[in-house]
C-alpha cells in the first residue's frame, strides 16, 4: 500500500525559490500542539540552499531553520554584522527573503505590516523602520506605515498556528509575517517578483552600503516611472492602457514599461496617490 503523501508550498528563506513538494502524511501523525520539522535538501526547492520547513501538526508552515551544521557560523556571522546597523544581508538572514520582499512591498504600496511573535525581536523595530523608510525620497516617505509588532503569550497559545488565524481574521489588509522567517498573509493581489528581481540585484553587491544604495536607486527609479505616469494621466480624461504603456515606454528610455511594470504602477497611484487618476485608463 503506498503511503499518503501531503503537498506543501515551502519558500527558500534564502532566495525566494518556491515550488511544491510531497512529504510522507506520517510526519504529521503528532501531538495536537506537536511540531514537524522537514529537512529540504539541495535541488528539492532551489539547487543552491537547503533549510527546514518547520510545520504544525496540520501542516501549516509557521517557520524555517538553518541546517543544524551551519547555524554557529551563521549566528557568528549575524553578530558581527548586527555591529555596523541593520543591512540587508543581515535582515535576510534573520527574517529570511520572502518576509523582507513583502516588508519592501508593504512599505511601497503602503500596506500595513506586522510581525507576529512570542519573543523579543533581535534588532530594534524603530531601526527596521527607519532601514525600509530610508529607502525613499522625501516626497514619498510615509511616517504613518510603521511596521508593528503582534505579541502573544505562547503558554496561553501553545500553538502559534491558532493564533496566526485569530490575527488574519483581524487584519485581512495587512502583510503577517513571523521572526522564523515564514510569511502567514500576503493582502494584496500582485506578485512580488519586482521586489524579488531588485532585492536580488543589490545583493550582487558585497558591500552593504552599495547594497543599499542600488536598492534605493531602484526604488527611486519606480518612482519617477510613477511621477511621470501621474502627470500624464492628469489632464487626460481617458486614455487606453495600451496607448498608455506606448506613452511611457517611449518616454521612460531607462526602465522597461511592459503589462507587469504597468499593474506595479497603477497600484501605486491608487493605494497612495488618487484612484480617480486609474479609472481614466480603459482596459482596451
Amino acid at each position: 500500500m503506498e503511503e499518503e503523501l501531503r503537498i506543501l508550498k515551502p519558500a527558500c528563506p534564502k532566495c525566494g525559490a518556491s515550488k511544491a513538494i510531497n512529504v510522507p502524511e506520517s510526519l504529521f501523525q503528532r501531538g495536537s500542539f506537536g511540531f514537524v520539522k522537514i529537512q529540504v535538501p539541495k535541488g528539492a526547492i532551489c539547487e543552491e540552499h537547503q533549510f527546514i520547513v518547520i510545520t504544525d501538526n496540520t501542516g501549516l508552515i509557521l517557520g524555517y531553520e538553518e541546517i543544524d551544521d551551519t547555524v554557529v557560523r551563521i549566528e557568528e556571522e549575524l553578530e558581527l554584522e548586527e555591529e555596523r546597523g541593520l543591512t540587508l544581508q543581515y535582515l535576510i538572514k534573520r527574517l529570511g527573503f520572502n518576509c523582507i520582499a513583502g516588508l519592501l512591498h508593504s512599505k511601497i504600496f503602503n500596506y500595513p505590516a506586522f510581525i507576529i511573535t512570542s519573543q523579543e525581536l533581535e534588532f530594534s523595530l524603530d531601526e527596521l523602520n527607519e532601514f525600509f523608510d530610508n529607502l525613499f525620497p522625501r516626497e514619498f516617505k510615509d511616517s504613518n506605515n510603521k511596521i508593528e509588532l503582534i505579541e502573544y503569550d505562547d503558554e496561553i497559545f501553545p500553538n502559534p498556528g491558532y493564533f496566526y488565524s485569530l490575527v488574519k481574521n483581524q487584519r485581512k489588509n495587512a502583510f503577517l509575517m513571523n521572526p522564523r522567517r515564514h510569511v502567514i498573509q500576503i493582502p494584496w493581489r500582485t506578485t512580488i517578483r519586482y521586489e524579488t528581481s531588485i532585492i536580488n540585484f543589490a545583493l550582487e553587491k558585497n558591500d552593504p552600503e552599495e547594497s543599499y544604495k542600488i536598492l534605493s536607486d531602484l526604488i527611486l527609479r519606480f518612482l519617477e516611472d510613477v511621477k511621470f505616469t501621474r502627470d500624464t494621466l492628469t489632464p487626460l480624461k481617458k486614455i487606453s492602457e495600451k496607448d498608455l504603456i506606448k506613452i511611457l515606454d517611449n518616454n521612460l528610455t531607462l526602465s522597461t514599461i511592459n503589462r507587469y511594470r504597468m499593474i506595479l504602477i497603477k497600484e501605486f497611484i491608487r493605494r497612495r496617490i488618487s484612484p480617480d487618476l486609474i479609472k481614466k485608463i480603459k482596459k482596451k
